[in-house]
């Protein structure tokens, strides 16, 4: 079974952040860039796994592990005074390992990202949307590394301060893969994520989350099917985020795929730096 592996999703947890104050509450995905100012993010996505689940949800062993490192760079510049609108640039360099063997690092997507706040007066709600063009071809006779197709990917980003200490965010996505090989069908992702975060000090946050994230298409390899939802997977997470100065923060965070159906059954490990000036 060739198992595709999104692992871009796991980003969702990460917005683009601003260190206007000494405050990770300040530091909000829905909160742009000021004129002039910059970002750049580096972010390590790893996901493993040693079984997927079938139609049925039930599981199905690999009798090896599989693992898909994904490093995603991005850039982003602040253009509006009023912190409304950024630019910017996204690239991915990926590997995977089946057992023993191993393919090499390399770059598979490149792209611009555009990010706004749609409604003025509503500045916790901000939109960003990436269009990727893939760098690697699709070799059948060799192990899935990464999708090789044209990926429109855009995010709805929405905060809300429940009080001093804690803090709800929401995410809605559209992840649209587009076919460029005869032998492939488009299909997209709906995400659905939910993160609730603490903050026991100005410097240190905690937080869990919950992400449904269903595909439609249709099945490749079955031609008299409908297009409808192909597969699914719920993850559920924990995270940490650390401010080492007042431009550079760290994160780490754990999710595991805790219920699918063809789809995935492993975990994923994360780690990031961002720098702002």
């Amino acid at each position: 079974m060739k198992k595709i592996v999104l692992s871009s999703l796991c980003l969702l947890w990460v917005g683009n952040c601003l260190f206007a104050q000494n405050s990770l509450q300040q530091y909000t995905p829905s909160i742009l860039l000021n004129k002039g100012q910059m970002e750049l993010k580096v972010f390590n996505n790893l996901y493993t796994q040693t079984k997927v689940r079938d139609e049925d949800g039930t599981n199905i062993e690999l009798g090896e592990r599989q693992s898909f490192l994904n490093n995603q760079i991005r850039y982003l510049y602040g253009l509006s005074k009023e912190a409304r609108f950024n630019i910017g640039l996204e690239t991915n360099l990926t590997t995977a390992w089946y057992g023993s063997e191993s393919s090499d690092l390399m770059f598979t997507s490149i792209g611009p990202t555009l990010k706004f706040v749609p409604i003025k007066n509503l500045g916790n709600f901000s939109v960003q949307s990436t269009f990727l063009f893939p760098l690697n071809r699709d070799d059948l006779e060799k192990p899935f590394i990464n999708h090789n197709r044209y990926t429109w990917w855009t995010q709805f980003f929405y905060d809300h301060s429940i009080n001093s200490k804690l803090n709800l965010f929401l995410e809605a996505d559209l992840i649209y893969r587009f076919a460029v090989e005869d032998y492939q069908n488009d299909f997209f992702r709906t995400p659905l994520s939910l993160i609730v975060s603490y903050f026991p000090t100005s410097k240190l946050t905690l937080y869990t989350n919950v992400q449904y994230a269903p595909a439609y298409g249709k099945l490749p390899g079955v031609e008299d099917i409908e297009f409808g939802r192909m597969r699914w997977f719920t993850q559920l997470g924990l995270g940490t985020k650390y401010l080492i100065q007042s431009n550079l923060e760290l994160e780490l965070s754990y999710a595991n795929f805790v219920l699918s159906k063809r789809d995935g059954a492993g975990s994923v490990y994360n780690f990031g730096i961002r720098f702002l000036r």
